[in-house]
């Protein structure tokens, strides 16, 4: 037999006689004699021995043939295949291997690692692998076995594989055909992935501890928002109570004063500084009254945020509001004009509208300019469903950047002038409550325009 390059098996192949049934002679005349008929069958049973024989060695030859194309196509795939495959024994000793072994193990040639055990380039923390691959195949037979271990390099690193080793039976004892691959890059995207998981887990850690921490400061929130309500409620309620007790005694005081102005004696040349006095006096107290009627309305606002609406004629209000501040157009020598169109009236608490009104023109006539008499003009009209009042002043006026913190609360432009700093808010306040708007439109030492609607 002959193994020509090309991995062809040629076997030189002898033609024979090939004889299947007893030969068949006849028998010439005269008839043989019994010695030559008995050396005729010993030659027909040699030449079927000798068939047999013939027979038997084809068969082998076929057989060697088929084992040698077999084994050469083995040896084709075990070298060329992209896994590392490698035969081990029993020891775990190194048998055969191909060159994707050496690659795996940084090594460059398959020739290195013959005749060592795989244990040589396991990782240490890994040889109970093996050694369990060992167990489960010679111990207890079973067919194949697979792990995911790690392979050392000559750096020190290790790359790691799959393992799947078989259990083949061989004439010299079983043999491990085990093949490996590369999963190095798998990994190591689980290890990012696992990473990314832990990072997840603690940030949902994190949140968690943080949302609690956030629950229990809005509950401290809504208690301390809950402590500042009642405290809020507590303030409005003693600054509406302090300002309506007080209303009355100074209403009192105010009309004693009046009494003792008409029961005094003329006055002579010893008496000339009462009426002065008695005048000053006058003046202090109706600013008093004053600004106890803010504190008071502003109490009101906040505890009736709407109040009862009613049929209001702005006429009425007006001529009140003129009522209201007699003594200050006395005091300022200022004028108050009243246009309106129509008859026009609304459908508002009347004592709302009386305080926006009231806040309105009473500031005209405090913030008065120094060099010219205090010109106050009210102008009212309907618009649709809606009530317009405009005020205009001579006064102080406002720069824009004082126009844009106007209706804060207690925010002072002109110090020289007594007040709260309540009356704009409160009225911004009233009207935001029932829906209404406030315009400013102001020069500064020129005078004001405020313009409010009413939503009727």
């Amino acid at each position: 037999m002959v193994l020509r390059p090309g991995g062809r098996l040629t076997v030189p192949v002898r033609r024979i006689l090939v004889v299947e049934a007893p030969l068949s002679l006849r028998m010439p005349t005269p008839p043989f004699s019994n010695a030559s008929r008995s050396s005729l069958e010993e030659e027909i049973r040699a030449l079927r021995a000798e068939n047999k024989a013939l027979r038997a060695a084809a068969v082998r030859a076929d057989a060697a043939a088929d084992h040698q194309l077999h084994q050469a196509r083995f040896r084709t795939v075990f070298e060329h295949s992209p896994l590392g495959m490698k035969i081990i024994g029993a020891d775990l000793g190194i048998q055969d291997a191909n060159t994707a072994v050496a690659t795996l193990l940084g090594l460059d040639s398959p020739v290195e690692v013959l005749g060592h055990s795989i244990l040589e380039y396991a990782h240490p923390d890994d040889w109970t692998h093996w050694r369990r691959l060992q167990q489960e195949l010679w111990t207890h037979r079973r067919p194949w076995f697979a792990l995911e271990t790690r392979l050392l390099q000559p750096d020190g690193s290790h790359r790691w594989c799959r393992v799947t080793s078989v259990l083949l039976p061989g004439e010299n004892g079983d043999l491990g055909y085990t093949s490996l691959e590369d999963i190095s890059e798998r990994r190591a995207l689980e290890a990012q992935a696992a990473e990314k998981v832990r990072e997840a887990q603690e940030a949902n850690q994190e949140l968690a501890s943080y949302n609690e921490e956030l629950h229990a400061a809005n509950e401290e929130l809504q208690e301390t928002n809950a402590l500042l309500a009642r405290a809020n409620a507590e303030l409005d309620t003693f600054v509406y109570a302090a300002s309506h007790d007080l209303r009355t005694p100074l209403t009192n005081l105010q009309g004693l004063l009046n009494a003792l102005r008409e029961h005094l004696p003329a006055p002579d040349g010893a008496a000339e500084p009462i009426a002065p006095l008695l005048g000053m006096m006058q003046v202090s107290l109706v600013r008093l009254l004053h600004a106890l009627n803010r504190l008071a309305d502003f109490g009101a606002v906040h505890q009736d945020r709407v109040g009862q609406r009613e049929q209001v004629v702005l006429a009425a209000v007006l001529e009140q509001v003129r009522q209201d501040v007699l003594p200050l157009l006395a005091a300022s020598a200022g004028r108050l004009d009243v246009e309106l169109t129509g008859d026009p009236a609304l459908w508002f608490p009347a004592k709302h509208v009386h305080t926006v009104v009231l806040n309105l023109v009473s500031n005209a006539l405090q913030y008065a300019h120094p060099d010219r008499p205090p010109v106050v003009r009210v102008e009212g009209h309907r618009d649709a469903s809606r009530l317009v009042v405009r005020v205009h002043d001579n006064g102080l006026g406002l720069s824009e950047s004082q126009q844009g913190q106007l209706f804060r609360m207690f925010r002072r432009f002109h110090p020289q002038v007594e007040g709260t700093g309540v009356g704009l808010y409160l009225v911004k306040k009233i009207l935001d409550n029932a829906g209404g708007t406030i315009r400013v439109d102001s020069q500064l030492g020129q005078g004001t325009t405020f313009t409010v609607v009413f939503a009727t």
